[in-house]
């Protein structure tokens, strides 16, 4: 037994500063939803591992140590349901808008159990019911609720599975196998510690699961546009820089576009509608460009396009299969929506010396003239 909590104890600790360590090494904008939902998942699994360490080491001390065994076991029992939801709301910030009622309902359930067994927890220990856990002398006992517990706690970890599984095609593409990999890796190490007893695999399965995260989702985030999981403002700032760094050798172009009317489809149709507007073109433009090409929105309803085509003819045929495209989307569902866009496009002079700011604005000068005339247009048949 000693061996054993040792071997946990070690295992605990590496744990725990490997979770700090994530959150030290976690530099995206703080207020962003997902990484505030990020944060407070690894700081929930420090946490409790902490807490778990503190426990081994209170058994290694026997009984000078038992208060740190007795708060461990709390802290653990008390508080590990909350893992669940915090992965769940993780999950749901890259989720898109579509079912977001239906997502709710998976939220209820394990909102309730999070809540529910930490008032019990509390109680039981305060009056001391023995429901969960107990120890005589330094001995650790299981409650007679653990069983049942235990098997409320499977039942919310297949939930959450249930919820990726069922959810994964409105998850944006770019997360989708690392995210529907969480729960399925934190499930495997849950299920090893049953098999190996006192070595607390969960957690040190959560951590992993979260390194993962912040490869392959979170240090990817910070470039990222959270509702069409194209490339965002800053992006194609960084992107341009580097376009406009090489272009002496390898020329380039940029397009901006705007949609026409677009308060208008807000107003009519609601911001849901809006939100599936912007997704809807941005994966016309991502089917309409080549792979290597950047695919941004530079804010509201504008979207900028950094290409490798560096022939006016080809891009402005190119533009035209794409304003044809966003026309053609079926919104029949919704009611009759006049869909177009205004493009604006130049192919870069490497020799006119303009910077990120200069380019940007001179194509969205061009993009606003051409929505001009579309406005002109519109007035002259309304008339």
């Amino acid at each position: 037994m000693g061996l054993m909590s040792n071997g946990g104890l070690v295992l605990d600790i590496y744990t725990f500063f490997l979770a700090i360590l994530l959150l030290l090494f976690q530099e995206n904008d703080k207020k962003s939803q997902s990484n505030i939902a990020f944060i407070k998942l690894v700081t929930l699994v420090a946490f409790l591992v902490g807490s778990s360490a503190l426990g081994e080491l209170g058994k290694s001390l026997g009984d000078s140590g038992l208060w740190l065994a007795k708060f461990s076991s709390f802290v653990v029992f008390a508080f590990d349901p909350f893992g669940f939801l915090f992965t769940i709301k993780y999950i749901d910030c890259y989720t898109n808008q579509i079912d977001k009622q239906k997502r709710s309902l998976f939220m209820i359930p394990i909102t309730i159990y999070a809540g529910l067994n930490l008032a019990l927890v509390a109680i039981s220990s305060i009056f001391g019911l023995k429901w969960f856990f107990y120890y005589e002398g330094t001995s650790y006992y299981r409650g007679s609720l653990y069983l049942l517990r235990g098997l409320l706690h499977v039942a919310i970890c297949v939930l959450v599975m249930l919820y990726v599984f069922l959810f994964r095609s409105h998850i944006i593409s770019s997360y989708r196998l690392p995210i529907m990999m969480f729960p399925f890796i934190v499930g495997v190490g849950g299920l090893l510690q049953v098999t190996v007893f006192n070595i607390n695999l969960e957690y040190a399965a959560t951590v992993f699961a979260c390194m993962v995260l912040l490869i392959y989702v979170q240090r990817r985030d910070i470039n990222i546009d959270y509702l069409t999981g194209i490339t965002n403002r800053r992006g194609i700032d960084l992107a341009m820089k580097n376009a406009i760094h090489d272009s002496k050798d390898k020329a380039f172009s940029a397009v901006m576009i705007d949609v026409d009317y677009f308060k208008s489809i807000n107003d009519k149709f609601g911001h849901k509608a809006g939100d599936e507007v912007l997704e809807c073109i941005a994966d016309v433009l991502i089917n309409s460009f080549d792979k290597g090409d950047i695919i941004g929105r530079f804010g509201g309803d504008e979207f900028c396009i950094i290409t490798n085509i560096n022939d006016n003819k080809e891009l402005s045929r190119r533009l035209g299969n794409i304003k044809d495209s966003v026309a053609g989307i079926d919104w029949s569902n919704k009611g009759k929506m006049d869909l177009s866009i205004s493009t604006g496009f130049a192919v870069y002079d490497n020799n006119s010396g303009m910077k990120v700011k200069d380019f940007q604005e001179y194509i969205d000068k061009l993009m606003y003239e051409e929505k001009l005339r579309h406005h002109l247009e519109d007035r002259r048949h309304m008339a």
